[in-house]
């Protein structure tokens, strides 16, 4: 029992998310392998692009530094190189904005005029010294910087005294830099876009089978399994079995169906004919037997009683045979709704003590799209239901009330009422509405209302309830009105 619980308490999971999720993790590492991959050979690029962009600005002011240096003496070369020495080199390199040169020798480190107000002395050292260590004398700084600073470093020709000079410049202001940022951002963009296209456009074909499936197994009508199998062919690879086991499965329905259908249509067949005989006899004996003990009499009427009520019944589950197997013909033709209602209301008065009334004086000729005789019993199920569910003598209605389009019959009672959570049942076979008792010597077999909605469906009609408990119900049948009889 525990274990019937927590099974039922799991939380339901759905293939669709799942596969989804799955999908998307996917199809999200692929991106950011691809993101990754990107990046790694955008840096490759910019790295040779940026070595080669800095040797080629960097080739003036080399030579100029280097000119000076081949135009020192002999004295001059011994005594080099101080500070001074190279502050001397630098004054005519003018590269702008926040580029910058310097030397970086054995004297120390001095950088062009300006320069401070960009950068400060340890930037400058370190950036030098990164440049200085690498292989290429080229580095990219990256790390606690807003844009990355590409820096080289070229060895000035001389002695170590005479330093290395060093070119400084932002990566960011580098036009081609700029676009291939741009570049990378929206490549990014239209990645994920596209990814997420892909995604919902494969669920959306993934999916598509199983919807068609779906609606198929929707539109199945328990009345018509003969035409209930589904097409296997054509049908994923994936789903073939699945839809071999349905048709299997409907195959058994159908046959469980036939069977049921077979048997109470044999039952009720049968079963009349003794019926019809037994109660011809019991009603021949009270007619002829007039000095009879009345405890003898009474027993007979009620074993008269139970014989109807049994032949009714069989008449009950014939007609749900029938209709199940379509055999029973249900027309749909103009017909005189206010003579039908007059007819049904002729047999009723017959059969029921309790006051039945009518508006039918109060209403015009009114046609509708029905069947005469499937309307008249539809109406006489529904008046014996409201007088065996309403007090003894309780009074009961019929009212015709043409609406626009349709024409609607109703039957009203002041009985005891449905329940509200038993309305949907009680068009169902065999259902009764629970919390409502019969009266003392009536019954029911639970089948009424089941072959009136039948019969109104098949009618193009609909049938309705509305209900107070301890107040009664109302019972409506619309069907589809027309103008004049043709």
């Amino acid at each position: 029992m525990l274990s019937t619980k927590s099974a039922s308490s799991r939380r339901s999971w759905s293939i669709v998310r799942r596969l989804f999720l799955i999908i998307f993790l996917l199809i999200s590492s692929q991106a950011l392998i691809s993101i990754a991959v990107s990046t790694q050979l955008r840096a490759a690029f910019l790295k040779n692009y940026l070595e080669q962009k800095l040797e080629r600005q960097i080739i003036g002011p080399l030579n100029l530094i280097s000119e000076r240096l081949d135009q020192l003496t002999e004295v001059e070369a011994i005594r080099c190189c101080s500070l001074e020495d190279y502050r001397s080199f630098l004054p005519e390199i003018l590269p702008g904005d926040e580029k910058t040169f310097l030397i970086a020798g054995s004297a120390g480190y001095q950088a062009l005029q300006g320069t401070y107000a960009f950068y400060s002395n340890k930037e400058l050292e370190r950036y030098s010294r990164l440049a200085i260590a690498s292989n290429t004398g080229f580095a990219v700084v990256t790390d606690g910087v807003v844009n990355p600073i590409a820096v080289m470093a070229v060895k000035l020709s001389g002695g170590p005294q005479t330093g290395h000079l060093v070119y400084i410049r932002p990566v960011y202001e580098m036009p081609l830099i700029k676009q291939l940022a741009r570049t990378k951002l929206l490549s990014e963009l239209m990645m994920m876009f596209s990814l997420s296209a892909f995604l919902l456009v494969a669920l959306w074909l993934i999916f598509r089978p199983v919807r068609r499936i779906k609606e198929d197994i929707a539109s199945i009508q328990l009345n018509h399994l003969d035409s209930a199998e589904l097409t296997v062919s054509g049908r994923p690879t994936e789903l073939q079995p699945i839809l071999v086991e349905f048709n299997k499965m409907i195959e058994r329905l159908r046959q469980s169906a036939l069977n049921q259908k077979q048997f109470a249509s044999t039952i009720s067949h049968e079963f009349r004919t003794p019926l019809t005989v037994i109660s011809g006899f019991i009603q021949s004996v009270l007619k002829r037997a007039i000095d009879l003990d009345k405890p003898f009499k009474d027993s007979l009427l009620i074993a008269n009683g139970e014989t109807l009520r049994l032949n009714r019944m069989l008449s009950d589950l014939l007609d749900l045979s029938r209709l199940d197997n379509n055999q029973l013909t249900v027309r749909q033709e103009i017909i005189d709704v206010k003579q039908s209602c007059d007819q049904a209301l002729r047999l009723s008065r017959k059969a029921f003590p309790n006051l039945i009334k009518d508006n039918l004086d109060q209403v015009s000729l009114v046609f509708a799209r029905g069947d005469s005789d499937r309307l008249v019993q539809c109406l006489e199920n529904l008046i014996g239901n409201a007088v065996k569910y309403s007090r003894e003598s309780g009074e009961v209605q019929l009212k015709i009330m043409p609406l626009d389009n349709i024409v609607r019959i109703s039957v009203i009672d002041y009985g005891q009422g449905i329940p509200e959570d038993q309305l949907e049942i009680i068009f169902e076979r065999f259902k009764r509405a629970q919390g409502v008792s019969l009266r003392d010597g009536d019954s029911s077999s639970g089948l009424g209302l089941s072959i009136v909605k039948m019969l109104v469906d098949a009618m193009g009609g609909f049938i309705t309830v509305k209900s107070i408990v301890g107040e009664g119900s109302q019972f409506s049948i619309d069907l589809k009105a027309v103008d004049e009889q043709v």
